[in-house]
């Protein structure tokens, strides 16, 4: 077995790129990863910090890795968020475990972190690049690793799908479109001319995660096949929702309407024709990485069912 004091660790170097990989597919089997995504997610995002993506050496030979995050540039209205950082995944090759590998890696961490400002980490759920909300219940062992370090269970969350072969838009749904449309409401899809409603509408209703969403599906001209909304008489923004974040037609999400609406039944219409829509481009799987409560029973209701669960933690250092 390896001694602790004959490992090193550095920052992210590129020449350990493929060793990193096979260990992270290796040590995550829910949470596969390849050389493009890996280097557009996290070598690519703007806040990538090589100093705290941090590689265990061993004689020259990759032992761990962790990816950790601290902004660097402000994400929109969240800004920089100096007193938060966040840490997405520890791995450490099987045969170099309970020698304090994984420890020394979040260690370092956190020390790097806190002379920064940082005074509270989360694990995973990094806006905008996350992979997951939390720590997938299959890892039991990565579970007891961060609570012995620490890390506290805040909620738990879910990702869903539903397959689209056998959706159909149902009486009800086509009964409650045609109610709403007697109102003056209309689901619709985006045109150029509602840019600034939608902008305004969800910085003011849901804040900068979305908002950003919505701006990239504008910017790569993609908003029109991608983006539905939900516009009263006056053509103001009541709802939203829209498909294809990360480049992949399936991915779902988000999907909001204006608080003083929300029991009006407009999330689920924009639900009901977002799926008719899909299936009408041959689009026959829907999936998406995060909700919970509220969210999860709303989805059930539509056919959409959990595949993963997860449990968040923070702890504040």
């Amino acid at each position: 077995m390896a001694e602790l004091d004959k490992i090193c660790t550095t920052g992210f170097e590129n020449r350990y790129l493929e060793e990193i990989l096979e260990l992270w597919n290796q040590c995550l089997p829910y949470d596969l990863i390849n050389r493009e995504r890996f280097e557009t997610l996290i070598t690519g995002d703007d806040n990538f910090r090589p100093e705290l993506c941090r590689t265990a050496l061993y004689e020259g030979t990759v032992a761990g890795f962790i990816w950790a995050v601290r902004r660097r540039v402000p994400y929109l209205t969240r800004g920089l968020e100096e007193s938060r950082g966040w840490i997405n995944y520890v791995v450490v090759r099987p045969d170099f475990r309970r020698i304090g590998v994984g420890t020394r890696l979040v260690r370092e961490t956190e020390k790097r972190m806190a002379e920064h400002g940082v005074r509270e980490i989360t694990l995973c759920a990094y806006s905008p690049n996350y992979l997951t909300p939390g720590i997938d219940i299959r890892y039991e062992s990565g579970i007891r690793f961060f609570e012995k370090l620490g890390y506290i269970y805040k909620d738990d969350a879910v990702s869903m799908q539903r397959s689209l072969w056998d959706y159909y838009l149902s009486d009800a749904a086509k009964k409650k479109i045609q109610s709403l449309k007697e109102e003056g409401i209309r689901i619709i899809p985006y045109e150029e001319k509602y840019k600034d409603g939608l902008f305004e509408f969800l910085g003011r209703e849901f804040g900068a995660g979305w908002l950003r969403n919505a701006m990239l599906a504008v910017e790569k001209r993609e908003a029109e096949e991608t983006v539905l909304i939900c516009v009263d008489g006056q053509e103001r923004i009541l709802g939203f929702c829209m498909r294809k974040i990360d480049g992949n037609d399936a991915r779902f999400g988000p999907i909001g309407v204006d608080e003083s609406l929300r029991s009006k039944g407009l999330g689920g219409v924009l639900l009901d024709m977002m799926m008719e829509d899909m299936k009408k481009r041959a689009i026959y799987y829907l999936f998406f990485l995060w909700t919970g409560g509220a969210g999860q029973r709303f989805y059930e209701r539509h056919g959409i069912h959990p595949y993963r669960s997860y449990r968040l933690y923070r702890k504040e250092i």
